[in-house]
């Protein structure tokens, strides 16, 4: 005979849905710390106020060609190269100029070029001054030479450093990333200091203040407003120096006196999409990178890091591809 708790047990097994199935615990999925040596390219340094990791890449590594931003370099200091050379002028069968009329040139007279126009004297051609409509206060200040190509004539390009810093938000927050770029030998190199915790601030705060007085003048983007006076402050919070006495250029300056009636704002994104025509790709908002950092620092989610150096280094790269259009006259924003 069949007790009632038996007869419940086997209505329970055949009332259950035969596709229903078995769930089982499944087991927490979980981020292995992960150090930043075991993935990114680099080593330790080890300077006055205690080791930092230094990550370090070349520009050619980009899939670019820094010959040729090299050269546009060399022509900040010297825009005469650029120009072109000697027109070839024509002479008559004793060996005298003539110019675009047939007309012999005087000796010492310069020499027109085709469409411009002449009045005569005699036998000899003159330059007919021409007359030009007024131009706007923008169209006047744009054609002046940028006062920034003295440093260029004073120092030139080779001992130049470029500079720009991530942080984990605004003062007193601490900065982890310090991204340096100067140029090697037929190469741009690449360098990011990182802080693997937030002791180790303090070691990149003091190898960046030693590396930037090997070099001549410094390049950053909001740099003179925001880069230099946070690695300053966060100095003074840890009790240690940091003099940064060199020649300071600051691109968003040129920036807005060149393109601010132009392009909708004066961000480096924007400027690397009108200016540049390249829009990044992988990049990492400017506000989730306090959060990757904080991230990495207590569990070792090491891929949430991986985006800030890119874009660090991408903000690099776009202010050494930025500063030579600065100085060319025809360079426009759209």
């Amino acid at each position: 005979m069949i007790s009632a708790s038996l007869r419940q047990r086997i209505g329970d097994l055949l009332r259950r849905d035969p596709r229903r199935e078995v769930s089982f615990p499944r087991p927490e999925s979980r981020v292995v710390p992960t150090s930043i040596e075991d993935v990114l390219p680099g080593g330790i340094v080890i300077g006055r106020e205690g080791a930092c990791f230094v990550h370090e890449r070349l520009y050619t590594e980009l899939n670019e060609h820094p010959i040729q931003l090299l050269k546009k370099f060399d022509l900040i200091a010297h825009p005469e190269l650029a120009e072109e050379g000697p027109h070839w002028v024509p002479v008559d069968s004793n060996g005298v100029p003539i110019g675009p009329d047939g007309l012999p040139l005087l000796p010492g007279l310069p020499v027109l070029r085709e469409g411009e126009s002449v009045y005569r004297v005699g036998t000899s051609a003159h330059r007919k001054p021409v007359r030009r409509r007024p131009r706007t206060l923008p169209e006047a200040v744009a054609e002046l030479d940028p006062p920034e190509r003295g440093l260029f004539r004073k120092f030139g390009y080779r001992r130049m450093l470029f500079l720009d810093i991530e942080t984990c938000g605004l003062q007193p927050a601490p900065v982890f990333l310090v991204g340096l770029c100067h140029i090697g030998d037929r190469n741009l190199v690449l360098r990011q200091f990182f802080a693997r915790d937030y002791s180790e601030e303090r070691a990149v705060i003091a190898e960046v203040e030693r590396i930037i007085g090997e070099y001549d003048f410094l390049v950053t983007y909001n740099g003179k407003t925001f880069d230099i006076p946070f690695l300053r402050s966060r100095a003074v919070h840890h009790r240690i120096g940091f003099s940064a006495t060199s020649p300071h250029l600051d691109l968003l300056w040129m920036v807005r006196r060149r393109w601010k009636d132009v392009l909708p704002n004066c961000k480096l994104k924007t400027l690397e999409w009108r200016v540049l025509r390249r829009l990044r790709a992988g990049d990492i908002d400017g506000a989730e990178i306090p959060y990757a950092y904080h991230e990495y620092v207590k569990h070792g989610q090491l891929h949430r890091l991986i985006p800030v150096f890119h874009h660090n280094l991408l903000d690099l790269v776009a202010m050494a591809e930025l500063l030579p259009l600065l100085f060319e006259p025809n360079a426009e924003g759209s």
